[in-house]
């Protein structure tokens, strides 16, 4: 009863929501590409992990006139937004050692984009993102109740990687491939739903707010960049942005985002003004974002997408194991009370009804 219970939960939740699934799969394996052509650009630095905040700012004011922000990507790249010498503005990829340019930031590949608000929203907005937001929650349910069935396949929990009995292709596959990417595919139905909850608000992040008592700020003494402690003490490798001062006046002061924390500094002193720690929500959001989409990762992308390649398969399998499994469905017209004969029968996949059912039928024969 209790296999039959997990069984029919995983084969309604599948029939429930497998479009969307499919469609979540399609669109997950072509982003996959994504980060994996992103990270064969040739924007990184090889000097990147020996660079420090306090280097990279008196850098990059050599060769750019004005700077509003400078953003460090998840591919380690270094991006300048401001005006350099040839008075060109806009944002840059840059060598963060020499403050040499490696050209402009292009724009999202189009395909990209489109595919992205697919994923994400159907092409319906909100209503879209919630439909996708519970795909993922079912596709948690799902490789749960599948865990449950090979657990109960397999009679203990200590033999979930044991030998598999090979009764078909689709069966046996559809077992084995659901074993080695189980993590996955928790990881991605997880992170997504996460995402989701966080973007309709049941999950807040608290956002950062700066209370800077101006009075107190200080011009004295004053520092060069290059000898300001704080930045001397963050790696590239901790710096997610900075934003810099509109104007030299004390009250305007650097912003810091890193990985943990914000900080802002007095641009004359180096003393830190603020520090605000960031929210576990914000921190599970950054994590979740970057196991949902492998952003900054090739192989973990190349994961996904074989993941979600097998999706896919999981999908077809699916079916096929329930087409065989109705198909040697046994159909008896007569009643409890009318048979001479009972027989019992017992099938994990429905494989043994096709021999009861013979059985049957030769008994019915004989009459």
């Amino acid at each position: 009863m209790t296999i039959s219970l997990w069984r029919y939960s995983h084969l309604a939740l599948a029939v429930s929501s497998f479009l969307f699934i499919a469609l979540a799969s399609v669109t997950g394996i072509i982003l996959s590409f994504k980060p994996v052509a992103e990270k064969i650009e040739p924007y990184k630095s090889k000097d990147f992990n020996r660079l420090n905040v306090a280097q990279l700012i008196p850098t990059l004011q050599k060769s750019y006139t004005d700077i509003a922000d400078v953003t460090i990507d998840a591919n380690q790249f270094v991006i300048v937004n401001g005006t350099d010498s040839n008075e060109e503005s806009g944002n840059f990829y840059v060598d963060p050692k020499t403050g040499k340019s490696f050209g402009k930031v292009a724009k999202e590949n189009e395909f990209f984009r489109w595919t992205t608000t697919l994923h994400r929203s159907l092409f319906l907005h909100e209503l879209g993102r919630l439909f996708v937001g519970i795909t993922a929650f079912l596709l948690f349910l799902i490789a749960t109740s599948g865990t449950v069935l090979i657990i109960q396949r397999q009679r203990s929990l200590k033999k979930f990687f044991g030998k598999i009995v090979k009764d078909g292709f689709a069966q046996y596959y559809h077992v084995v491939l659901g074993r080695l990417l189980l993590i996955p595919i928790i990881i991605i139905s997880l992170s997504g739903t996460y995402l989701s909850l966080q973007r309709f608000g049941i999950i807040k992040e608290d956002k950062i707010i700066h209370k800077i008592d101006f009075d107190a700020l200080k011009t004295v003494p004053a520092k060069p960049i290059s000898d300001f402690e704080v930045f001397k003490n963050i790696p590239l490798s901790d710096l997610q942005s900075i934003e810099f001062p509109f104007s030299e006046d004390v009250e305007d002061y650097f912003t810091l985002k890193l990985t943990d924390s914000e900080i802002t500094v007095n641009q004359i002193t180096g003393e830190i003004i603020t520090q605000q720690p960031y929210s576990k929500a914000t921190i599970f959001n950054n994590l979740s974002m970057d196991l949902h989409t492998g952003r900054g990762s090739a192989i973990w992308a190349i994961v996904l997408a074989i993941a979600s390649a097998n999706i896919l398969f999981f999908i077809y399998s699916g079916f096929v194991i329930w087409w065989k499994r109705s198909r040697n469905g046994i159909k008896n017209k007569y009643k409890f009370d009318q048979a001479e004969y009972i027989l019992l029968v017992g099938s994990e996949n429905g494989s043994t009804f096709r021999f009861a059912n013979a059985i049957q039928q030769q008994l019915l024969k004989n009459g």
